[in-house]
Formats: structure tokens, sequence, C-alpha cells
């Protein structure tokens, strides 16, 4: 596979906008992470809400050249679920609402923001974007928000959560390499709460268009 090469920031405008601005010379592995975004994104263009210093906010670069860009909301299910595994450790019961928000009970604990890259039928790259409300206890904007610590009553320390996140999104990431699509749907299907969404939905229009922003073009 590959080590992951972390890049922090105290501030920012975006770690997914840093990414497609190093997404020529990038290798991957490559996480962006800051403590503040001043024009952090979540999906449909809406702003992600976050105090300074209190959530886990990053962007990491995958180039799944192996997988078909018909298949790359697989991208966005593997994500998915490396987070919940994640959670899981925390002693968390998280789910997922379709197509990659990720809930604890009713309430919203993660977003997911992800780009692709597309040269014809070939899927190059993929842009990551994930922020994970963990200390925060106080939101303005967001209608259902909740955080580790509202959910856990116990605080952590944010820098450390990203090795916990990336080691899940790894693996999920090899098994999606080995081509075991079948143990990736299944598992993302018993974690969703609107199934009847994501079957109405998939068949209507692409799940890639409304789990993913538009990427850069592939020059």
């Amino acid at each position: 596979m590959f080590e992951w090469q972390i890049i922090r920031f105290e501030e920012i405008d975006s770690t997914n906008t840093e990414a497609r601005r190093n997404l020529a010379s990038a290798k991957e592995g490559t996480v962006w992470t800051a403590s503040f975004q001043t024009n952090g994104r979540g999906q449909y263009s809406r702003r992600w809400e976050s105090t300074k210093g209190q959530n886990l906010l990053a962007t990491l670069l995958l180039r799944p050249v192996f997988l078909a860009a018909n298949k790359q909301f697989l991208i966005s299910k593997c994500t998915a679920l490396a987070v919940c595994d994640f959670l899981l450790t925390l002693d968390m019961s998280p789910r997922i609402k379709w197509p990659n928000d990720i809930y604890i009970g009713p309430n919203k604990i993660c977003g997911i923001l992800i780009e692709h890259q597309l040269s014809g039928n070939d899927l190059t790259a993929s842009i990551i974007g994930f922020g994970i409300n963990v200390n925060q206890t106080k939101f303005q904007g967001a209608p259902n928000p909740t955080s580790i610590i509202l959910e856990t009553r116990s605080g952590q320390d944010v820098d450390s959560l990203l090795p916990r996140v990336l080691s899940p999104i790894q693996k999920w990431y090899q098994t999606l390499r080995e081509g075991k699509y079948g143990i990736i749907d299944s598992s993302y299907d018993a974690l969703l709460i609107n199934k009847s969404d994501y079957e109405k939905n998939r068949e209507i229009l692409p799940a890639n268009n409304l789990a993913a922003a538009p990427g850069p073009s592939a020059e």
C-alpha cells in the first residue's frame, strides 16, 4: 500500500481546496488537516461549521486508478464504513445516512465530501474530505449536529484521532483494491438508516453525482 504523509495547518481556506491545488504533484496517501477552515465546504456547496481546534478536519488523496469511473461510489462507501469503524472504537453506534453522512441516533456527527478526477472512463484521483465533530458542544447553523463529547461525555485530543481514522480507511481501501465489492456493499447496506432513499435514487440518479462534488478535470 502506502504510508500516510500528513501536512498540518493551523488555519486554511479548505483542506479539499488545498488538495486540489497540489493534485498534480502530491503522492497517494497525502493528508491535509487543519485546526480551522475559513471556507470549509460540505455537500451541495454548503458551508461546514466548525469551531477552531475542536473538530477533526482532514482531506486525503487516493489514486484509485484500478477502479472504473462508474464504480466511484465505492470510494464513498469505503470512507463512510471507515469512519463508522473508528466511532465504534469509542463505544458509539454509528449509522450511515445515504449517501455518506454519519449519524449517531438522529444526529449528524460527520460529513464527507469527495471530489473525483476522471479521465474518460478512468478514475485517476479521489480527494476525500471529512469533518468529524469531536469536542464542539454548541452549533449555530447546523440543523441536527452532535459530537463525540456530546455522545460520550468524554473529550478527545483531536490530533491523536487522525491516525485512528486513517487506519480503517486503509483497510477498506485494500478491500476495494482486492475487488471485494460484495463485502463493501453488504457492510454499507447493513448500516444504512434510509435504505428506501438509497434504493430509489440509485435507480433514478447516479449515486456518484450525489455523493461527490465536481472534481478537477484531468489534464
